[in-house]
């Protein structure tokens, strides 16, 4: 994967061909994507290492919907930045997996303020929500807000 990631700076995005990676390792698939959790995470790494974007593979069992879902979730919640899609009738879970929702938006919108006003107060870090906040969860939070802005474009 990083070798790929890495071989060329036009490269902007990376997909997973998951049915053919199933195969590959005579693999069965399953709810859990058991066989290649550790292959989707060093393909997420590899496009993050390089600044690739990165797109899971497809779901090919097209009458499941709730198991399409759920292997959306799963790549979303891995990095992934959208899910590859066989059938217009996966678009609207695709969509609501990786379409971020007001109160995430908020969320962002807050650990981006009280990050500001730590610093502003000679803190580095702040609790939002009991969480912990440092600098890279601003980064994140911005990205997030830039990504939600962009879908709102669309």
């Amino acid at each position: 994967a990083e070798e790929i990631a890495r071989a060329s700076d036009r490269i902007a995005c990376m997909v997973m061909a998951t049915s053919d990676l199933i195969s590959d390792l005579h693999a069965r698939p399953t709810l859990e994507r058991t066989a290649i959790r550790t292959s989707l995470s060093w393909v997420v790494l590899a496009a993050r290492a390089y600044g690739r974007a990165v797109i899971d593979g497809i779901h090919s069992d097209l009458k499941d919907m709730q198991a399409f879902e759920y292997a959306c979730r799963i790549g979303r919640d891995m990095g992934f930045d959208g899910k590859s899609l066989v059938h217009p009738f996966q678009l609207p879970y695709a969509n609501d997996a990786y379409t971020p929702k007001p109160a995430e938006v908020e969320n962002a919108k807050e650990i981006i303020e009280a990050l500001s006003q730590a610093n502003k107060a000679g803190r580095g870090t702040v609790l939002v929500n009991v969480n912990l906040v440092e600098p890279h969860h601003v980064t994140a939070a911005k990205r997030f807000l830039l990504l939600s802005d962009m879908i709102k474009e669309l």
